[in-house]
């Protein structure tokens, strides 16, 4: 027994600590972290990793305990953080998003914003919609919306042209982006908000 299963021990026994990482019982998840020698990761009682052998885990009280001890936190669960991975989502979803806004007007795609953030579409794509709720193609869409929005009321704007210069790439993409933020089409919107005419 190592010196922070010791510590760690205080309050759970190893028998129990094992039994519950065995088990990724939720109930123990922020009691303890589990730290496994032979990969150098610590990670939550709750995480959905290969479950190594007994000989090679050692039990920290906190993460900041297995850092020091010189494990890094594993990616899957995350346990340095916590709200645990629901959390990490949530910071991707912002960062993505505020990348997405910020190039309105280039022609992106979700590959881009997931070389942003460093992942794959894939893999960006699940996380993104777990977080925020939308598929990451709807989210850029939205924001075009709502940039055009501030555009229609613009007059020196077209309709068409606040479209294009919120980022759509056709007059189709914008009007069923702006219908569906909106409930009525760029037009209908603009003339509803300034009783004008000009399209």
């Amino acid at each position: 027994m190592d010196r922070s299963s010791q510590q760690t021990s205080a309050t759970l026994s190893l028998e129990t600590m094992w039994s519950a990482f065995v088990r990724r019982d939720p109930r123990y998840d922020g009691r303890f972290f589990t730290a496994v020698r032979t990969t150098g990761i610590f990670c939550r009682p709750t995480c959905t990793c290969r479950k190594p052998r007994r000989e090679n885990v050692a039990f920290y009280p906190s993460p900041a305990a297995a850092a020091r001890a010189g494990y890094r936190p594993c990616k899957r669960c995350r346990p340095e953080l916590p709200g645990g991975p629901a959390d990490a989502d949530r910071t991707l979803a912002a960062q993505a998003l505020a990348f997405m806004r910020s190039r309105l007007d280039q022609p992106l795609q979700i590959s881009d914003v997931a070389a942003a953030v460093a992942l794959s579409p894939s893999r960006f794509s699940r996380r993104f919609r777990a977080a925020d709720g939308r598929t990451a193609v709807r989210a850029l869409a939205d924001l075009r919306a709502e940039r055009a929005e501030s555009l229609l009321r613009d007059r020196t704007f077209t309709v068409l042209d606040a479209g294009l210069d919120a980022g759509f790439q056709s007059a189709s993409a914008f009007t069923r982006a702006f219908r569906r933020r909106s409930g009525m089409t760029p037009q209908a919107w603009r003339k509803s908000r300034s009783g004008g005419s000009r399209r």
